[in-house]
Formats: C-alpha cells, sequence, structure tokens
C-alpha cells in the first residue's frame, strides 16, 4: 500500500462530497488536513459532531458571510443543531458563495447512524450540484456479520436494493449489490465517483476487497473514477481499478 493521500490525488479546486458508511469523518477530516496549507472547508449537507478543536484553525456557527476570509487553514462551519454539540449545513446562498472563496470543500453528505452499513431514503444522500467529487464509502470489515438491525442502517430499504434477506451473512457479493444497485450508494452522485473500501488492514481482506471489484458490473465502472482499497486509520490505500 502506499500513502493514501497520493490515491485520491485531488487537484485544483474541488468540491467533495462523502457518502456511504465505515469511515466518511475521519477520511474527510484527514484529506481536510492533507491541504492544510490551502484554503479548506469542512461542512455537512446533513448532520456531523462538532470535532476536536486541533482538527480545524478557524470555526463558524453563524455570519457565514464571512466565510474564507481568513486565509490558508482548515474552517469548520455549520449551524449549531438544538442539541448544542452537532451541526447541521450551511444556508444555500452562504454556501455557494463560500465555494468561490475556498481551495478545497469537503462535505460530509450522508449519514448512518453510526452503523456499518445502510439503505437509502429516497431523500438520501444529499449532495449539492456544487459536486465535483463523490466519495463513496463502504467498510470491508462487515462481511461475515448477519444483515440485521445491529449492522444495517434502513434495514428494510437495503434489502430492497440488494435482494438479500435478513439473517444472511454479508458477503462480497451483498457489497458488490449495494455498491451497484440503482438505488444504492450512487443514487444521487455528481461529478468524479471515487469508490473507497476502507478497513482494508490484512492480505486476506485485501483479496475480499479485489472480489468485491470483480462483481462490479462494467456498466458501474465506466462510470467510477477509480476504486482505491485503504484503512484510514493507517493512513495507507492501493488503487484497485482506475479508469
Amino acid at each position: 500500500m502506499e500513502t493514501l493521500s497520493n490515491c485520491f490525488d485531488l487537484q485544483g479546486r474541488q468540491v467533495i462530497s462523502l457518502i456511504g458508511s465505515g469511515g466518511k469523518t475521519s477520511l474527510m477530516w484527514y484529506l481536510a488536513n492533507c491541504y492544510r496549507n490551502k484554503k479548506v472547508l469542512v461542512s455537512t449537507t446533513t448532520k456531523i459532531g462538532r470535532s476536536n478543536e486541533c482538527l480545524y484553525d478557524f470555526f463558524y456557527s453563524d455570519y457565514f458571510s464571512d466565510l474564507g476570509k481568513d486565509g490558508v487553514g482548515i474552517t469548520l462551519a455549520g449551524k449549531v443543531t438544538a442539541e448544542g454539540y452537532k451541526l447541521s449545513s450551511l444556508p444555500l446562498t452562504d454556501f455557494q458563495a463560500a465555494c468561490q472563496r475556498f481551495d478545497k470543500v469537503f462535505l460530509e453528505a450522508d449519514g448512518s447512524k453510526q452503523l456499518p452499513l445502510k439503505g437509502w431514503e429516497t431523500f438520501e444522500p444529499v449532495i449539492v450540484p456544487e459536486t465535483t467529487v463523490t466519495i463513496g464509502l463502504v467498510p470491508i470489515s462487515v462481511l461475515g456479520r448477519p444483515i440485521d438491525r445491529r449492522t444495517i442502517h434502513r434495514l428494510e430499504l437495503f434489502l430492497r436494493a440488494t435482494g438479500a434477506n435478513e439473517g444472511e451473512l454479508i458477503t462480497e457479493a451483498t457489497l458488490a449489490e449495494i455498491i451497484a444497485s440503482p438505488t444504492g450508494l450512487w443514487s444521487k452522485s455528481h461529478g468524479q465517483r471515487v469508490l473507497c473500501i476502507n478497513q482494508v488492514e490484512t492480505p486476506d481482506q485485501l483479496i475480499q476487497a479485489k472480489k468485491i471489484l470483480s462483481l462490479l458490473p462494467m456498466m458501474l465502472l465506466k462510470r467510477l473514477s477509480k476504486v482505491i482499497a485503504c484503512n484510514i486509520q493507517s493512513e495507507e490505500g492501493i488503487i484497485l481499478w482506475e479508469k
């Protein structure tokens, strides 16, 4: 494996939306930090937790018209929710203006209730039209676990999208189905599409990731820019396929 940021190689001004499950927040902050010497915005189109202050340089919960005027570094921005420890999306006009002032914009655009997999409602994920890259994540570590509510958010929708049955064990074919389904991972994606198979730690898991790739239909692969197997925690990855 190589340095994970090299696998993504995000050139120029980009708006990156992260969807799926099993590492979105970790990957978002990792990539944001890789570009810390530029002007970087971190926000959400749904809700995210307000992260540790050491992760960002500037914070906005109001006065969003000033976004991007602080210089280089990472800016975290969003409206504070009623819970007080989460942030929600920026007002649309403020977000659109801010996009022009930042070199990189990273948006957490999906939610999975901290479960490893999910099915999608018709309003999910929430991907803004300004998105230039959509990164979709699935975790390899769910292989062998049962298909049930302890593992999957919106179980009924997951079953409908994959054709699987509750109680069955998750296989490479199951993950390929939720990746490829018309109502699955990529249903609302914009721009370049990067599939990220996360939590790959062992040679056997790398073989499993390659098997998932082999099960994806060619019609879907033609829509993807690349497929990366990675471990966000160790900041390593390998490109399994690239257009």
